[in-house]
């Protein structure tokens, strides 16, 4: 019988259980999202793609239970205090 996968190798081969890699600062990345689309913000005035991105930015830290401190920690520790005034979740 012939090969019904849709593939030319058998199922055997086809499924290969590779891990793939992990990324563990996962915090910090959404936190660094947030950052940048206040500095863009700073930068140019508010059009609707900062917008649309702080939107996102902002699902992304009450996603992973990301509260005001710890972005107010971030700035401070990154040496960013005139943006602290920014921050509002």
């Amino acid at each position: 019988m012939w090969n019904t996968n849709g593939g030319k190798y058998p199922r055997v081969f086809f499924k290969l259980n590779i891990a793939r890699q992990k990324s563990w600062d996962k915090h910090d990345k959404a936190i660094e999202r947030y950052i940048d689309t206040l500095k863009k913000e700073l930068k140019m005035w508010e059009t609707k793609r900062t917008i649309n991105t702080k939107k996102k930015a902002v699902t992304r830290l009450k996603k992973y239970w990301i509260k005001n401190g710890e972005v107010v920690k971030f700035l401070e520790r990154k040496w960013l205090n005139d943006l602290v005034s920014k921050v509002s979740l």
